[in-house]
């Protein structure tokens, strides 16, 4: 029997994928596993800024309660104005109790590693998640889940 090479050749060609076709299957793999993926990362980048614009904000509550618990009232000092802005860049900024009676003399209160701007904007910042209630001088989480 007298095989031609030709024959043979075409045969073989036949019984596998070639290059060209295997790598359009792995870019249309790819491309359908980073359309499911892309979505996913951007929500998971735009919880991780609200998470930390929460964690700010309790912050900042928790520092003007530990200052007015000590004695200091943010909407009186005179570096602020007793709005809502003022005493959110008072406490990140720090007030230090002066009064020569208090045990807490001396005393710095503030937030390290918060940037005052940022967190005073309602859109971007922590300033979203507190609430100053001017009549009791009060300054509140308002976050929680």
């Amino acid at each position: 029997m007298n095989v031609s090479s030709s024959t043979f050749n075409s045969a073989r060609r036949k019984a596998g994928f070639t290059i060209i076709e295997l790598l359009i299957v792995i870019s249309l793999i790819g491309s359908i596993i980073a359309a499911i993926a892309i979505p996913n990362i951007v929500k998971m980048n735009d919880s991780a800024k609200d998470a930390r614009k929460r964690r700010n904000a309790q912050s900042i509550a928790s520092v003007f309660a530990a200052a007015q618990a000590a004695g200091l009232d943010f909407s009186t000092t005179p570096t602020t104005a007793a709005d809502e802005a003022g005493v959110i860049a008072n406490v990140i900024t720090g007030s230090t109790i002066s009064e020569a009676t208090s045990p807490f003399n001396g005393a710095t209160f503030n937030v390290k590693g918060v940037d005052s701007a940022t967190a005073q904007s309602e859109t971007d910042g922590a300033a979203k998640y507190l609430a100053w209630d001017a009549t009791n001088g009060v300054l509140t989480y308002s976050g929680g889940e």
